[in-house]
C-alpha cells in the first residue's frame, strides 16, 4: 500500500502513530476494550471519538499490536506489554507492511501535489481486496478509517456496506473527531467509544519529550497546555507555527473590536495566509470560533440578551460557510479573515 495513503496527518519530524509505542493516557478506554476482546465477546466496528490529536490513531494501533500479538483473544492479557523496540509485529506497524492491517486516510492527489481535502470512495473500497479471499497472514484484519469526518458521501455509504456484512475475524476502528458528522447508519452499526482530552500535564510532557518548549518561558508553556486542549497535535502546532504568537494577536485585535485597528489585521492575516502557513491559518480559525462561540452561548462579553447571541452566531456561521467556500474554491484566505473582524466589529458594536 501508498504510504501516501497514511501520512495525510503526519508532521513533519514527528512519529506517526504507526511509529509510536506507547500510549499516553486513556487508560479507561483501554482496559475497556482489551476486557471486551479477553471475553471474546468484541463488537466488530468501535467508532472512537474525541478532539483531534488526543490519540485515537495511537490507541487503535496499540490494539492491533495487541491482536496481531495475541490472536486467541480468550488468552490475551488484560494490558498492554512493553514496549520492544525490535519487536517485530510493531517493526511490521511502523514499515507499514502488515498485510492484515489497512489505515486508510486521505489520499495524496498527484494533479495538486497536497492531500486530498476528503477522503474518498477509492480508498474505502481498499476493502474489498483487503477483506478478499486471499489472505496475506493468518489470524485478525484490522481497518482504521482515520478518520470518518474525511469521508465524502460515497466513501460513506461503501463503509457503510461493508460494515452491514462484516467478515469473521476483522475489526475496524472508525475514529471521528465529529461524531455528529457521520451517518447515523454508521454510528448504528458500531460501539461507540467516547475518549477524553489528555491533561495538561500529558500534553507537556509528550511536547518536552519532543523537544517542542525549550524555547518558551514557564508563563507561555503553562498558555500552550491550556490552548492544546488535552491534543497533543495541537500543542504541537501551536509551537511549531508560532502559534502563540498568533492567539496574542488574535486576542490583541478583539479586544479593539468596536474600533478594530485594520493594520494590525491586515499583517496578521498576511502571516497566517502566507504560503506554507496553513496551519497558522486554521490555528487562528480555531481561536476565533472558540471566541465566537463564547460570546453566541453567553459565556464570554456583557451582552447576553437574544439579540446579541443571535448576531455572534450567525457572524459564526457565515465563517464556517466562507472558510468552505474557501477551501473548495481555493479562494483568498486573507479576505476570510478581513471579513472574520469587519463582522465581529459589527455584532460587538450592536
Amino acid at each position: 500500500m501508498d504510504d501516501d495513503a497514511i501520512v495525510a496527518d503526519k508532521i513533519d519530524g514527528i512519529p506517526h502513530p504507526a511509529e509510536t509505542l506507547e500510549l499516553v493516557g486513556h487508560e479507561e478506554t483501554l482496559a475497556q476494550i482489551l476486557q471486551q476482546y479477553a471475553s471474546g465477546r468484541m463488537h466488530h466496528a468501535l467508532l472512537l471519538t474525541g478532539p483531534r490529536g488526543i490519540g485515537k490513531a495511537t490507541l487503535a494501533l496499540r490494539i492491533a499490536s495487541h491482536i496481531f500479538r495475541h490472536p486467541e483473544g480468550l488468552s490475551a492479557p488484560l494490558i498492554l506489554g512493553d514496549p520492544q523496540p525490535n519487536d517485530p509485529i510493531d517493526g511490521k506497524l511502523a514499515a507499514r507492511s502488515n498485510p492484515n492491517l489497512l489505515h486508510m486516510t486521505r489520499p495524496w492527489d498527484d494533479k495538486t501535489k497536497k492531500f486530498k481535502s476528503q477522503l474518498t470512495v477509492d480508498v474505502i473500497r481498499l476493502t474489498v481486496p483487503f477483506f478478499g479471499t486471499s489472505r496475506g497472514e493468518e489470524g485478525w484484519r484490522i481497518a482504521i478509517v482515520d478518520a470518518a469526518d474525511d469521508m465524502n458521501a460515497s466513501a460513506a455509504n461503501a463503509l457503510l456496506k461493508i460494515l452491514e456484512e462484516p467478515p469473521t475475524n476483522t475489526l475496524f476502528f472508525v475514529l471521528s473527531h465529529s461524531p455528529a458528522k457521520v451517518l447515523p447508519t454508521i454510528r448504528s452499526r458500531c460501539q461507540q467509544i467516547s475518549m477524553k482530552p489528555l491533561s495538561n500535564d500529558q500534553v507537556i510532557g509528550v511536547l518536552n519529550q519532543f523537544g517542542a518548549l525549550e524555547t518558551l518561558n514557564s508563563d507561555d508553556k503553562i498558555l500552550l497546555g491550556k490552548l492544546a486542549k488535552g491534543s497533543v497535535r495541537t500543542g504541537l502546532l501551536l509551537s511549531r507555527e508560532n502559534g502563540l504568537e498568533i492567539y496574542k494577536s488574535f486576542m490583541n485585535a478583539c479586544e479593539r473590536l468596536q474600533k478594530p485597528d485594520w493594520s494590525q489585521i491586515q499583517t496578521m492575516a498576511e502571516k497566517v495566509t502566507a504560503r506554507g502557513k496553513e496551519d497558522g491559518f486554521r490555528l487562528l480559525l480555531e481561536f476565533a470560533n472558540e471566541y465566537m462561540e463564547g460570546h453566541a452561548t453567553g459565556r464570554l462579553g456583557q451582552k447576553n440578551d437574544i439579540s446579541s447571541l443571535a448576531r455572534w452566531a450567525q457572524v459564526w456561521e457565515k465563517t464556517q460557510n466562507s472558510t468552505r467556500i474557501a477551501d473548495g474554491y481555493n479562494l483568498d484566505k486573507k479576505q476570510v479573515i478581513l471579513n472574520l473582524f469587519h463582522d465581529m466589529g459589527e455584532a460587538a458594536r450592536n
